[in-house]
């Protein structure tokens, strides 16, 4: 597995034990900043590279179905998680390359666009737009736009999206390690991770719960 896997998988970590159980130490939060963009890297790599398309959708439809709930209770969020943001910025992507009637194509990617406003989901627009920055942009310029699309979503948004000004990070991370291997030997804890380590802090929630 490649080391932007396992820092994504730790970083996403440290955010959710942040937000659970820590969460007036901010520290937390903005380490926890450089997991999105890095599964957003991974999703349009996966893109790039798989062998089955519709596959993939579907395995990403499961995999958001199946998380739900642990993302509910864990987080207590109300919200779609960030899987379907993923799922959708897939689609995005496959509308924009694969569609040919270009009034099907605009009229289905605007349909995305307005999922992602009016459905309340972890991430949203910002998440698709990212999505198709790092899909449409060389890796010598992904670091500035990903800085502008931060900094006109903290103008749209103002000081509640201040934190998310260190997603940068992952976007660093990305240009000095841009090379892609799908993974082979660890790609089950890849994939389970998000909904196991979301159920195994909700347990661990609960315990400390009962405790207090």
């Amino acid at each position: 597995m490649q080391v932007l896997e396992w820092i994504a998988m730790l970083t996403m970590l440290i955010d959710h034990v942040g937000l659970i159980f820590f969460p007036d130490r901010e520290w937390f939060r903005i380490i926890g900043r450089i997991a999105f963009p890095l599964y957003c890297w991974f999703l349009v790599q996966g893109y790039r590279h798989t062998r089955n398309l519709k596959k993939y959708m579907w395995r990403l439809f499961l995999l958001a179905c199946i998380s739900q709930i642990p993302y509910t209770l864990a987080l207590g969020q109300w919200e779609l998680n960030v899987i379907f943001t993923l799922l959708l910025g897939l689609l995005a992507l496959y509308s924009i390359d694969h569609i040919q009637d270009e009034k099907t194509k605009w009229f289905f990617t605007l349909g995305i666009f307005i999922a992602a406003v009016a459905i309340p989901m972890d991430y949203g627009l910002y998440g698709i737009l990212l999505i198709l920055l790092f899909h449409s942009f060389d890796e010598g310029k992904l670091i500035l736009r990903h800085f502008f699309l931060n900094l006109l979503f903290l103008f749209a948004y103002g000081v509640d999206f201040g934190i998310q000004l260190f997603s940068i990070l992952g976007s660093i991370l990305i240009v000095l390690f841009p090379s892609y291997q799908p993974l082979t030997k660890y790609r089950w804890l890849y994939r389970s991770f998000y909904p196991a380590h979301l159920t195994i802090l909700f347990f661990v929630l609960f315990i400390w719960g009962l405790r207090q």
